[in-house]
């Protein structure tokens, strides 16, 4: 509702300059940045999103809750964990899915890297790189997979996420193959259709080729410039699905922690808490403690569950609430006449218990409220507050313009060509002002640049940087346990061994980068935004107190020439956040989810090496000395595993080199200068009010060039459709003000 009325305050203003410029003489006039302004605000609300992260451990109902939370069933429950979706969810005109997908480059990389010391290589040649779309590739990695045994598909009593990932790329190819180009591309269901986009979400063949899902419907659940994601859980398998998720909940401005009443908190919940406590973002957090009846006899025994678990979260985030209500529930009651036979059953037997039914409902509107409140307070923070305070200085800046000109066409032509020279005058004071401003804010750039580089050098540099150390003190720690694969040497043998070796020690980094390491990262980029902002606001702060005293003098030439203006001093215009920023001006941080690439050298050296250990078990048998069984393999094994490390250090300088310079030219210089950019842009528009150019039409009269009596009708109506805007703008911000 508030970004409507603002859009037709917008469009109020704009109507303002046209009428303006049907006054004789002024056809050519322009208003300059207050057009602007006007002409690029609607893009800016459009652009503008409040982001909601839903998350949690997987199975927890993430996506029962949103689906209660948007009143249908829009989502697929229950995706396969071997994933990396976020489904993000916007209000739309029509219900719509919009699948994008990875290109076959992104394929095949994922595919190169789960077969880095594959155990059964021989259907591919060595140096050859993988390709997907080779009929002789996809059937001798399927036979390859075929012949594994079961011990080999499985690692941690789990299924080896490296296998699965591979099967599902085979059983998916055929369904995909017809539309994935070299490109990323994207496919769209709507309407009736929409449903068919759960047969890739739903299915873990289909769903490992997406790169994410964009839903839009079309109810009132969802308020317009609001965007909820399900994110995928916090305990996948693969720790760069997790970097993906940071990736979005830095962009999140509210999280909302799901977890099961059916398990209570975890040790994976635990784990993902104090990982966005590292991150600096768990001040914007609520919890929900998604109740299922079926497991709970008692309300007793489910208000005794919550109250261990909100005392379990307070050790996290002191002072932290808990919200504990059945998402399922809710979801039924929403869809109650649309049930399936069995899902019925299970809604009438959860009514027929009234105190957990009551408990659910009172804890849901509570959850609502406490929801609803924050993301208003928000948006009006992130999406309305700029656009009021800008819309507010053009048309004061429009209320002056003509209240300057109505005064100038009562005088004659003498008088009104004497004001012109001296508000012309006046004007070369704020000019002059801006102009050093400017100057001083195109002075600043390349120190901040400077001074943001040196901290990025020396945070992320690949020799002593802080992210280095942590990443060389882990490899340095990790340490093989020779007897963990004594039993896979004997069933499996060295090759299958060697790539069991390898996978724990690559699950166990990318596990310490993604817990450890792009925490760190992320708070490190949050102070330096905060450094690039607080700078350019220092430099600007002086000049503000030349606009006030310009301001002043401005106001004392209006009354010595008995001109009335509203002299009221005009609010700060604040800079936007670097989140909306990046968005409006085509930002983008680097991806924390980057593999880190290993190559097959590393098999080649370790048979090798395997081969001579056992040349000399060999020699040693040979003089008959005593022999360890096994002993050459398992060397062989410490000496891959020692290749490894070394490989894992050169590869991840590389990364690190190539984020460290994305980090500095395609994000934080480039931010310094959209900073310095905005901010001068703000001052302008402020100071335009004060300084705008209120000579043209006295030059007119003075040179008799206009129709009085036309401008004079023109001026008052003008007026008239300007004290308007001012009272709805007032209107506006007292509206909002509650909510700020």
């Amino acid at each position: 509702m508030q970004k409507s009325s603002i859009l037709d305050i917008n469009r109020e203003v704009s109507t303002l300059f046209r009428t303006a410029k049907s006054i004789p003489g002024l056809a050519d006039h322009t208003f300059g940045d207050w057009e602007r302004t006007c002409e690029s605000l609607p893009a800016q609300l459009d652009e503008d999103l409040i982001r909601v992260a839903v998350v949690g451990a997987i199975k927890s109902g993430k996506s029962t809750f949103l689906n209660a939370l948007l009143q249908g069933d829009f989502l697929k429950r229950g995706a396969g964990v071997v994933t990396s979706i976020v489904t993000r969810v916007r209000a739309g005109r029509q219900l719509r899915a919009t699948l994008y997908y990875k290109s076959w480059e992104e394929v095949n990389r994922d595919m190169e890297q789960a077969l880095v010391l594959f155990p059964a290589p021989a259907w591919r040649g060595v140096d050859e790189r993988f390709d997907v779309r080779r009929d002789r590739e996809r059937v001798g990695l399927g036979n390859a997979l075929k012949a594994l045994n079961a011990d080999q598909r499985i690692s941690d009593d789990a299924r080896n996420r490296n296998m699965v990932l591979l099967s599902c790329y085979l059983q998916g190819y055929d369904t995909v193959c017809r539309f994935l180009t070299d490109r990323p591309v994207s496919q769209q269901y709507q309407a009736d259709g929409f449903i068919e986009h759960w047969k890739f979400s739903g299915n873990e063949a289909l769903a490992v080729y997406l790169r994410d899902i964009q839903l839009e419907i079309d109810n009132q659940a969802l308020g317009s410039s609001i965007e909820v994601a399900d994110c995928q859980g916090s305990d996948s398998s693969n720790p760069l699905h997790l970097a993906m998720i940071q990736d979005y909940l830095r962009m999140a401005h509210l999280l909302v922690y799901v977890i099961s009443s059916r398990t209570g908190l975890r040790r994976a919940d635990i784990k993902f808490l104090s990982m966005i406590k590292k991150m600096g973002i768990l001040d914007n957090i609520l919890f929900v403690l998604n109740c299922d009846f079926s497991e709970h006899p008692s309300i007793e025994e489910l208000k005794s569950l919550a109250a261990r678990v909100a005392e379990e979260l307070s050790l996290i985030k002191p002072g932290q609430g808990l919200f504990a209500f059945s998402a399922l529930f809710n979801l039924f009651s929403s869809q109650d006449g649309h049930l399936s036979d069995k899902d019925r059953r299970r809604f009438e037997a959860w009514r027929a218990e009234p105190e957990l039914v009551e408990f659910s409902r009172q804890e849901s509107e509570r959850f609502a409220a406490t929801f609803h409140e924050i993301l208003t307070r928000k948006r009006y923070t992130l999406l309305y507050q700029n656009p009021i305070e800008r819309l507010n200085a053009v048309n004061a800046g429009m209320a002056n313009w003509i209240g300057v000109n109505r005064d100038i066409l009562s005088r004659d032509a003498s008088t009104a060509g004497e004001i012109a020279g001296r508000i012309r005058k006046h004007r070369e004071r704020f000019d002059q002002i801006l102009l050093a401003l400017q100057s001083s804010l195109s002075g600043v750039v390349p120190k901040i640049r400077e001074q943001v580089g040196t901290d990025v050098n020396r945070f992320l540099d690949a020799g002593a940087g802080e992210v280095m150390k942590a990443v060389n003190g882990f490899i340095a720690r990790y340490a093989l346990t020779p007897g963990a694969h004594a039993e896979t040497l004997q069933s499996g043998g060295f090759s299958h061994a060697l790539y069991q070796v390898f996978q724990e020690f690559k699950q166990a980094l990318d596990a310490f980068i993604t817990e450890q390491v792009n925490p760190e990262i992320i708070r490190f980029i949050a102070a330096e935004e905060e450094k690039v902002r607080e700078t350019v606001e220092a430099i600007a702060a002086p000049y503000r107190s030349l606009i006030e005293d310009a301001y002043g003098e401005f106001c004392f030439l209006m009354k010595s020439l008995n001109i009335p203006i509203d002299c009221t001093r005009p609010e700060a215009l604040g800079l936007p956040s670097a989140e909306s920023l990046m968005r409006t001006s085509g930002l983008s941080l680097p991806p924390l989810a980057t593999t880190i690439g290993y190559s097959a050298r590393i098999r080649t050296e370790a048979i090798l090496r395997r081969g001579f250990y056992r040349a000399v078990t060999r020699f040693k048998k040979a003089l008959k000395k005593p022999v360890e069984v096994g002993a050459d393999d398992l060397r062989a094994l410490k000496e891959g595993v020692k290749r490894i490390k070394q490989e894992t250090r050169q590869s991840f300088v590389f990364h690190l080199r190539d984020y460290q310079e994305n980090l500095k030219f395609a994000y934080l210089f480039r931010l310094s200068e959209v900073v310095a950019q905005r901010l001068s842009q703000a001052v302008t528009e402020q100071v335009q009010a004060y300084s705008a150019d209120f000579a043209t039409l006295a030059n007119q009269v003075s040179s008799r060039q206009v129709d009085k009596e036309q401008a004079a009708t023109v001026l008052a109506e003008m007026d008239a459709r300007s004290r308007r805007v001012a009272e709805s703008l007032l209107r506006l911000k007292q509206e909002v003000s509650g909510i700020a």
